[in-house]
């Protein structure tokens, strides 16, 4: 594995605060839209499925419930062991710039990744090693932050209202569109989630806007890719 640098673990270094930061609602609309939505219309029951940047493994969980056979990853060793305790998965130190190193081509029924990749030194990279790793006929289910709230969350970082100091590579529709397009992946979907940010807490609104407004998901805090890797 490479040499991962303090920044790329600031999840890990957070410790107990991770849990505090995150928001419930918006951890829920993730794995509505990544695993019911995206993934509803097919089973995965025994699926060999990837979780790549596992975190504290809401997504690993989810993916369990509906049968599939989960293996998490993420660089940071506690995080693991703490999935490994909470959700009872198969858990792999692995580096999301190296999966290919890590477990081979074409290993994965499916391959999901939330709020990941913007927290790596080359998004594009990650997406190409997420493809790779991708068996052909499978899906890549993948959410990450969208370029234009970019100011907004480098402000609110500084002035310490939020306690993520890491590598923040933030991504458009059009950038994960041609770095899965360029490994031969077929785009099936995108959504966009919050226009409005959920700290503000206006969650019904919140949702009314994901389920009407789509026209404007390139103005959206996150960015929702639903992908499928051609059969020859």
């Amino acid at each position: 594995m490479r040499q991962i640098s303090d920044k790329e673990l600031t999840h890990e270094r957070l410790g107990a605060r991770f849990d505090e930061a995150l928001s419930e609602y918006d951890t829920a609309r993730r794995i509505e839209v990544l695993i019911h939505d995206f993934l509803g219309d097919i089973d995965i029951k025994g699926a060999c499925v990837l979780d790549v940047g596992c975190g504290l493994g809401f997504f690993s969980r989810a993916l369990r419930a509906r049968g599939a056979e989960v293996l998490a990853c993420d660089i940071g060793q506690e995080l693991l062991e703490r999935v490994r305790t909470t959700v009872g998965c198969q858990c792999v130190r692995a580096d999301a710039l190296a999966l290919v190193d890590q477990f081979g081509v074409e290993r994965f029924d499916v391959v999901l990744s939330s709020e990941c990749i913007e927290h790596t030194p080359s998004p594009e990279r990650a997406l190409q090693q997420m493809a790779r790793v991708l068996k052909p006929g499978g899906r890549l289910a993948l959410s990450t932050p969208n370029v234009v709230w970019y100011p907004v969350v480098k402000v609110a970082t500084l002035a310490k209202a939020r306690p993520f100091d890491g590598l923040e590579n933030f991504s458009t529709f059009g950038s994960i569109r041609r770095a899965l397009e360029g490994e031969g992946l077929h785009v099936i979907e995108e959504q966009g989630l919050h226009l409005i940010p959920f700290q503000l807490k206006c969650f019904r609104m919140s949702r009314w806007c994901d389920e009407h407004l789509q026209a404007l998901r390139g103005l959206m805090i996150n960015l929702c890719v639903l992908a499928e890797k051609p059969t020859p």
